[in-house]
């Protein structure tokens, strides 16, 4: 989190966070949670804005009933 909102960086993508994982779940119909590995490699074609991506998934929670 530090890299993408405190040094600006493009491209992070930050797989350890819940949201992500959870938006990630989500918006890809997955059964459950996506680890480290799975998420990185969902992400892979996201390069080289990742981190916009990882905006995107974020704010589509704000959007979606608990």
């Amino acid at each position: 989190m530090f890299l993408i909102f405190h040094l600006g960086r493009r491209d992070v993508p930050p797989v350890g966070d819940l949201g992500i994982r959870r938006a990630v779940e989500r918006a890809y119909g997955l059964a459950e949670l996506p680890d480290a590995e799975i998420l990185r490699e969902i992400a892979a074609p996201w390069r080289p804005e990742r981190t916009l991506a990882c905006l995107y998934l974020w704010g589509s929670l704000d959007n979606v009933p608990a």
